[in-house]
């Protein structure tokens, strides 16, 4: 670990006020949680007792969320449906001070909910995943709504020092709108961070590319499970990509960054007592990169913050988010 708690501080505190779009899929994430202490007599499956339902923004609203619980000023561009979870999600992110103009409606399109039961037993047991449900559209958006987000991206990309594109491949990171927001910030001197569960080489030139481990074996095809394989794929990637910085997450591992003329550095995994819960994490961490960089960190300093910040938060159920201070408590226990 080479940053201490007090850069971490002085870092994020630079990047106070700065103003991050982000570019996606937006999603509702459904939490119910209870205990279950017996079989249905149906089926093989447990018997939940609801204790809770949480609703938290998930896909590209979950790095916006990290963001501006990190101090940004964050506006999002994307797609809702005409329905009570686009609702939701609206008020969720008015009321965390998050700039919804650039979410367009689209009737006939239901909101992306992903659903997850968690069960925990008696005792001390944890809390585990039991089921997920998916509500979701895959199929291109209208043209209507294409056009009426280019026409939000042509006033909001110059005003904001960086974009966040988050890509879960459900239509709104389409040909067009990629296009625009890469030669649109390209043109106005912009940094962009993708984080896309696939389809990388989309993405040439940008300033980061964060994927996990897995995605960016997939992309490669081949696999990275020794620190040799790792370097070698990494490299390529990166080279292939084009971009400034490329960021595997690598769960337990920590984390894997490459840049341009610069060996491999990987930074080690934080310790995470308790429950681990990895949802959400990869936007956190790519939230924390971006802002990190707006606060003139350098890019191996950023990915430590990145890492930190990314431990914050797997030790809370579902996608959730972290404060400056907490990625700098998670430094300063890391350097005890």
């Amino acid at each position: 670990m080479t940053i201490s708690a007090e850069r971490c501080r002085q870092i994020l505190a630079a990047a106070q006020g700065t103003r991050v779009l982000v570019v996606g899929d937006m999603v509702v994430d459904e939490h119910i949680i209870g205990h279950s202490t017996r079989l249905s007599r149906e089926a093989p499956v447990p018997v939940i007792e609801r204790r809770g339902h949480l609703f938290v923004p998930g896909g590209a609203a979950n790095p916006a969320y990290n963001a501006r619980s990190l101090g940004s000023d964050v506006s999002v561009c994307g797609l809702v449906g005409d329905d009570e979870m686009g609702d939701r999600l609206r008020r969720i992110l008015d009321e965390a001070g998050i700039h919804t103009a650039g979410l367009a409606t689209e009737p006939s399109r239901p909101t992306s909910v992903k659903l997850r039961v968690w069960a925990g037993g008696a005792g001390q047991m944890h809390y585990q995943q039991v089921a997920r449900v998916d509500v979701s559209n895959r199929e291109p958006m209208s043209e209507q709504s294409q056009q009426e987000l280019l026409l939000y991206l042509e006033g909001a990309i110059p005003e904001y020092g960086a974009v966040i594109i988050s890509d879960y491949e459900s239509g709104v990171v389409d040909a067009p709108i990629l296009e625009y927001v890469l030669s649109s910030a390209e043109r106005h001197g912009k940094r962009v961070i993708v984080d896309s569960h696939g389809g990388f080489a989309r993405f040439q030139g940008v300033t980061a590319v964060t994927p996990n481990q897995p995605e960016a074996e997939a992309e490669l095809g081949m696999s990275m499970d020794d620190d040799r394989a790792l370097e070698s794929g990494g490299n390529e990637l990166r080279a292939r990509l084009g971009c400034t910085h490329l960021l595997i997450t690598l769960g337990g591992n920590g984390l894997a960054l490459f840049s341009r003329d610069e060996p491999m550095k990987r930074v080690a995994a934080h310790s995470v007592p308790g429950l681990v819960d990895a949802t959400g994490a990869g936007d956190t961490v790519a939230s924390a990169f971006t802002l990190s960089l707006l606060g003139n960190a350098d890019p191996v300093e950023a990915a430590e913050i990145a890492n930190a910040a990314g431990a914050a938060v797997v030790s809370r159920l579902g996608a959730s988010t972290t404060r400056p201070e907490e990625v700098a408590a998670m430094l300063e226990a890391a350097g005890d």
